[in-house]
This record gives C-alpha cells, structure tokens and sequence, in this order.
C-alpha cells in the first residue's frame, strides 16, 4: 500500500475514489489498508457507493454510521467546500434502496455535512434529470463499455457522447477519463456477479493506450474541465482506473518480463499533471 500510495502521489494524483464494501468484506481491504497507511497523507481519497445499501436489514445502521465517520477522515476529497461521493451501480428505484439513501442523506445533514453527490451514469442529461431530485449535483460515469479497436478513436468518440452532451445540455459533470476498456481476462476467467453480461461474447475490445493517446486525453479532460466551468463546477476528473487490470482500465504499474515495474501510464500522466 504504501508503494502505491507512492506511485499515485509521484504521477500527481489528488485522490483515489474507493467502491464501497461491507466493512468485513474482502473488497475493503483496500480501503482499509489504506486508512492505516503512514504515508495516507501524500494521497487523498473519497467513496464511491455501491454495494453499501445492499447489506442485511441488521447490518445497514453500522454501515450507514460507516460512510458518516469516513466523510469526516482526515485527507477525505473536497470540492466546493463539500465532500465529493460518488455513486454507482445503485438502483435508487426500489423503495427499501430509496428508503435507506433518504435516511443516509438526514445522517449527513445531522452532522452538518452536505456532500457533492455525484451520479456515476451513462447519458449525462437524463441522468441529471432522473436524479437531481435526489440530491444528486452533478452527473458522471464509471467506466465506457466500447468495441472501437482503435484507442483514440474510442477515447474520442466518448468524448463527444459524454462531455460535449454534458456540455451543449448544461448539465453538470465530472469527466471521466478513462484508460481503456478490455474485458478479455473476464471472458478468459468469469467472474460469478456478471453470469450472462454482454461483454462474454463481445468479439473486439479497445486497443490498449499508448502513454501518448492517454496523455491526450487526459490534457483533453483538464482543458474541457477549466474551458467550461459552468459544465464542470467541481473543478475535477475522475479517471477509470486505478487497478481493474482486469477490466482493461489502469495506471497501477505492472510488471514487465525482466521483474521490473512497468511505470509508462504513470510517467505519461505525471507530464500533464506535473509538467
């Protein structure tokens, strides 16, 4: 943990945004590790609900308490003053999962925290429509499913269905840059949560990044950022991923045939990021 933490902060990273799982479950021994890391200080972080309001009826007032005293760490991510939350895969349509998120939002409020939520989707607009009411300021995504070979032609093509719909709509958003999407180890290697997902027969996936066409993008995604603020008030980018090597989306070294790290995403963000 430590080493990564290193990696993070070296490439210029402000924070990492950490899916949630039950305190006991295996997923959050990331999260935990990293709240007891020395070196936590050098990287901030922040949550992105997801498997929080699924837990047992007994188990969710211990796991709503959670998610208060997390937003009030030390290094928790901020943007306009507010603590940035994002939220994924969460069907706010099923009244026991509505319910809990009403009572989730009061513990917040309780405790004086008004939290920049964030709407992890996949059309910018009706999203924003769908859920504002909810309490939802803004609109972003988790990752782009694509078949486009082709790495810059797939970056590109999201760009325009996602931040410029974002933008010509005046919806608010967090870009999403996204570092690729190869689900291949998946199809090699089912996981038991996607039994019949689409990806299974999906015969062409994006070409991996060159540190180039990530770099791109990313400069891309900080200009739009800073070009259109009334799009983007938050003033940040989320970028997929840290580590679902799995899933084609990284910018956790690797290693390479001779044993060493292979650091190129690292070092091709760290020249936008930290020129």
């Amino acid at each position: 943990m430590e080493q990564e933490i290193a990696y993070a902060h070296g490439a210029g990273l402000d924070y990492w945004a950490f899916l949630t799982y039950p305190a006991d479950d295996a997923m959050s021994s990331a999260l935990s590790r990293y709240l007891a890391s020395p070196r936590r200080g050098e990287l901030g972080f922040c949550l992105i609900l997801h498997q929080t309001f699924g837990v047992p009826t007994a188990r969710w007032p211990a796991e709503r308490d959670r998610v208060l005293r997390l937003l009030q760490e030390k290094g928790y991510q901020h943007v306009l003053g507010r603590p940035l939350v994002y939220v994924f895969g969460v069907d706010l349509a099923q009244p026991e999962v509505a319910r809990r998120w009403t009572e989730l939002r009061a513990t917040l409020r309780s405790a004086a925290l008004d939290p920049y939520f964030v709407f992890m989707g996949w059309e910018p607009a009706k999203d924003f429509a769908a859920h504002a009411a909810q309490g939802f300021a803004a609109v972003s995504a988790y990752a782009h499913p694509s078949s486009e070979p082709n790495f810059a032609r797939y970056v590109e093509a999201f760009e325009r269905h996602a931040w410029d719909s974002a933008r010509r709509t005046r919806t608010p958003y967090v870009p999403l840059v996204t570092t690729g999407w190869d689900k291949r180890p998946r199809q090699d290697h089912p996981v038991s949560w996607e039994k019949g997902a689409t990806y299974l027969s999906q015969a062409t996936f994006p070409a991996p990044a060159t540190p180039t066409e990530l770099t791109n993008h990313l400069a891309r995604a900080l200009t739009f950022t800073s070009s259109y603020p009334e799009t983007c008030p938050a003033r940040t980018v989320i970028i997929y991923a840290w580590n679902e090597h799995d899933e084609g989306g990284w910018l956790c070294p690797t290693w390479t045939p001779n044993g060493l790290p292979d650091q190129q995403r690292l070092e091709a963000i760290r020249k936008v990021l930290r020129p």
